[in-house]
């Protein structure tokens, strides 16, 4: 994988690997375009280390030994139809129930071991499914430290915000969920949201 810096990073290899989730890190409305058309999604970036994997240091001596990490970012949507609920179902090997979706908390994720089928796609490797572990198969001690990002207001974190990657925190600070948290209030005379307002029932993941 090379990058727009000209810095090299190691690719894992593709197959059938244990995982571990380790972050979890909402992104905020990302505009996308594909043949002429421009749309935004809330999104978010899962990211997995592969324990098992452990990086030869080829391009950076300091990683030498450390496991292997993938990500996946994708809309933030639980709906049936979505990216995003079939890799959860598969990863927990069964469905939700409309109870379950109501309530789901995306830092369930977090620290949940899985075994993950990487796929290779040019200078990248994909995630091409998520499946829970074997009945005897063990997944190492965590490697990575946990992140969980989110930008919803009561979850909000500046000092998380400030320990991410630098590309991430650019992406997440051109959405409007971020200037929003971080914007200076605005004066107004009256209350912008009356106590009868309707209530947003989106779900947050």
């Amino acid at each position: 994988m090379k990058w727009s810096e000209g810095q090299q990073f190691e690719n894992p290899p593709s197959g059938s690997f244990i995982g571990r989730c380790y972050a979890v890190i909402d992104l905020g409305t990302q505009q996308h375009s594909w043949q002429g058309e421009t749309w935004g999604s809330r999104d978010v970036r899962i990211g997995f280390e592969l324990p098992t994997e452990l990086m030869t240091g080829k391009y950076n001596p300091d990683v030498k030994g450390k496991p292997f990490s993938v990500h996946m970012t994708l809309k933030q949507s639980l709906n049936p139809k979505s990216k995003l609920r079939p890799l959860l179902e598969s990863w927990r090997g069964r469905k939700f129930t409309k109870e379950e979706i109501a309530v789901y908390d995306p830092k369930k994720m977090i620290g949940v071991p899985c075994r993950l089928a990487l796929i290779e796609n040019g200078d990248f490797i994909n995630i091409g499914g998520i499946s829970p572990l074997g009945r005897d198969e063990r997944c190492p001690a965590a490697v990575n430290p946990t992140v969980f990002f989110s930008l919803e207001p009561n979850e909000f974190s500046n000092a998380v915000f400030a320990a991410l990657g630098e590309k991430t925190r650019e992406k997440i600070s051109k959405s409007p969920e971020f200037s929003a948290l971080t914007s200076p209030p605005q004066e107004t005379e009256h209350d912008a949201t009356p106590s009868d307002a309707p209530q947003d029932d989106t779900i947050p993941f």
